[in-house]
C-alpha cells in the first residue's frame, strides 16, 4: 500500500490530468457496462422470462386454412362443448382450455355514449386462467353465471376508466352492443331499437401490451352462454359453437403442445377431423412472438457488446499509463533485479499498481451507474416500441450487472495493466545499467 501510495503521487504530480483521465474514463466505462447489462438482464427477467413463464398459448379450430390465409370453419362443427374437457384431462401439459368465438362488436354505447372498441370475444370462466387476467373489481365469471347464461359482461381496466372513470365505478353499469330497429304499431310509425344491455360484473386488469398483442386478449369478455337465447336448445347450439378454443400448456414447444391437441381431438373425435391449431391470435397465425424475442434478443447482445467495447477503450488508459512507467523505469527496475527482486515480484508490483487503478474507477462507475442508471435505461424505453411500457416500469440497476461490470473492469484493467510488465523485466539487467 505504501508503494501505490508512492507511485500515485509521483505519478499524480508528474501528470495529474493523465491519472484523473484515466480513472474518470475507467469510471465511465464500467458504469455504461453495468448500465448495458442491466438492460439487458431487465429484457430477459421482466419480458422475455413472464413470455416464457406462461408456456405455450395456442387456438385451434375445427376447419382448415383458406388459400387467402382465413380460416374456414366446419358447419356443422365437428366437436361439441365436452372437447374443453378432453383437452384438459388427457392432454399431458395442457392446463387450461375455453371455447372463444370473435364476437362482430366493434363498438359499444355505455351512459348514451358509443365508444370504438378494439376486440371482443364470445368465452366461458376458463378464459381468464388461460391468459393469467386478474379481477380487480367486481366478481369474477362463475360456472354457475355462466351456466345460467346471464347477460353479463367482463371488460379491462383501460376500457372500464375509458367508459365509466374507474373499475370500481364500472361495475354494475350497463353497456350494449349495436342493436338493429324494426318497425311496429298500425303503418309502422313506431320503432324501436331491439338491443341487449349486458351488465358489467368484473373488470380485470390489463395484460402487458406484449400479451395483448400476441395473443388477441379481449377487452371486453362475453359469456357465450349471455348472447343465446334462454331455450332448451340452448346446449345443442353451444355445441355448434365449439369449434374453436384456446389452451394453455406448461410445455415450451409448440410442435409439441399441436401434437398433444391433435390425439385428443383424434381419441375423441376421430381422425377424419379438421384441426387446425397456431400460436397467434383468434384472427390467425402470427410471427409476432417469435419476431419478438428475436428482438430482445439481439438489442441485449447489442447493447452488451457496446458496453463491453466502451470498457476496453477506457482501460487503454491504464495500458498507456503502465508503458510509460516500464519505460521511465527501467534503470530502476534493473537495480531492483540485480540486488535479488524476482521478475515475479517486479510484474506483481505493475499489476497491483494497475489493480488499484482499476478499483479506483470501478468503484466510481459503481456509483456513477447507480446515480444515473435509472434515468438513462428510461431514454431506452422509446426505442422498444410495444416493450417500452414494461420495460420502464422495471427499467434500474441490477445487482447481478452490478458485479458482472465490477468484475470485467478490474479484470481488464488488471491485464491491460500486467502487458508492459512482461516486457519490463526481460532483457539483460547489465546491458539495462549500461544503456541507461
Amino acid at each position: 500500500m505504501k508503494k501505490f501510495l508512492t507511485m500515485l503521487i509521483r505519478h499524480w504530480v508528474k501528470s495529474p490530468v493523465k491519472i484523473l483521465m484515466t480513472i474518470s474514463a475507467v469510471a465511465l466505462g464500467t458504469g455504461i457496462l453495468i448500465i448495458s447489462f442491466s438492460a439487458g438482464s431487465v429484457l430477459e427477467s421482466e419480458v422475455l422470462a413472464k413470455m416464457n413463464d406462461s408456456g405455450v398459448i395456442l387456438y385451434g379450430a375445427n376447419g382448415e386454412w383458406a388459400s387467402d390465409g382465413s380460416l374456414e370453419q366446419e358447419r356443422p362443427g365437428q366437436f361439441d362443448q365436452n372437447v374443453f374437457g378432453s383437452l384438459v384431462t388427457e392432454g399431458a401439459t395442457i392446463s387450461d382450455a375455453a371455447i372463444v368465438m370473435g364476437v362482430p362488436v366493434n363498438e359499444i354505447t355505455a351512459d348514451g355514449k358509443t365508444w370504438q372498441l378494439r376486440s371482443s370475444v364470445g368465452t366461458d370462466p376458463s378464459y381468464f386462467d388461460v391468459f393469467g387476467l386478474e379481477i380487480i373489481a367486481g366478481e369474477a365469471m362463475t360456472e354457475d353465471v355462466y351456466s345460467a347464461g346471464f347477460k353479463r359482461v367482463w371488460i379491462s381496466e383501460s376500457a372500464a376508466i375509458m367508459l365509466f372513470g374507474s373499475a370500481d365505478d364500472a361495475v354494475g353499469k350497463k353497456i350494449a352492443p349495436p342493436g338493429m330497429s324494426f318497425m311496429r304499431g298500425p303503418g309502422g310509425n313506431n320503432s324501436r331499437d331491439l338491443i341487449t344491455q349486458y351488465t358489467v360484473s368484473g373488470v380485470f386488469a390489463d395484460p402487458t401490451e406484449v400479451a395483448r398483442r400476441s395473443y388477441g386478449i379481449a377487452d371486453v369478455i362475453f359469456p357465450v352462454t349471455a348472447m343465446m337465447p334462454n331455450s332448451d336448445f340452448a346446449s345443442r347450439m353451444l355445441d355448434f359453437m365449439s369449434g374453436q378454443f384456446v389452451v394453455k400448456s406448461s410445455s415450451t414447444s409448440v410442435e409439441k403442445v399441436q401434437a398433444e391437441i391433435a390425439a385428443v381431438i383424434e381419441n375423441n373425435y376421430g381422425y377424419d377431423v379438421s384441426l387446425v391449431s397456431w400460436e397467434g391470435s383468434l384472427n390467425g397465425e402470427s410471427t409476432y412472438m417469435e419476431e419478438l424475442r428475436q428482438a430482445v434478443s439481439i438489442f441485449t447482445v447489442s447493447v452488451n457488446i457496446l458496453g463491453i467495447v466502451l470498457l476496453l477503450t477506457s482501460s487503454l488508459g491504464i495500458f498507456s499509463i503502465m508503458v510509460v512507467e516500464s519505460l521511465g523505469r527501467r534503470r530502476e527496475i534493473a537495480l531492483e533485479r540485480s540486488l535479488g527482486a524476482s521478475q515475479i515480484r517486479v510484474i506483481r508490483e505493475f499489476w497491483s499498481w494497475s489493480m488499484m487503478l482499476s478499483l479506483l474507477g470501478a468503484i466510481i462507475g459503481v456509483l456513477l451507474a447507480l446515480l444515473i442508471g435509472k434515468p438513462v435505461l428510461g431514454t431506452l424505453s422509446p426505442l422498444l416500441g410495444e416493450l417500452s411500457s414494461d420495460f420502464g416500469s422495471a427499467a434500474g440497476i441490477k445487482i447481478l450487472p452490478v458485479f458482472g461490470g465490477f468484475s470485467l473492469a478490474i479484470g481488464c484493467g488488471g491485464l491491460l495493466g500486467l502487458l508492459p510488465a512482461f516486457s519490463a523485466v526481460k532483457g539483460n539487467i547489465a546491458e539495462t545499467l549500461r544503456e541507461v
